[in-house]
């Protein structure tokens, strides 16, 4: 995997961690009456995961 391809998916992971630290951070704040704890917490986990998956491919096919 070239090097600038790995920072995108890294960039992409660290927004989806953006996405689920906002939701947990809501979770406390969830008898305020915030909408939008479900949506935010959907999407930080649905962008979490093809990077960590690329990445992890990324990294078992170096150690072959």
């Amino acid at each position: 995997m070239k090097e600038h391809y790995h920072i995108i998916w890294e960039l992409v992971l660290i927004i989806a961690s953006i996405f689920i630290f906002r939701s947990v951070w809501l979770l406390l704040d969830i008898y305020l009456g915030s909408s939008y704890l479900i949506p935010l917490l959907i999407i930080g986990i649905l962008l979490s995961i093809p990077p960590l998956y690329i990445l992890n491919r990324h990294l078992e096919d170096n150690k072959k």
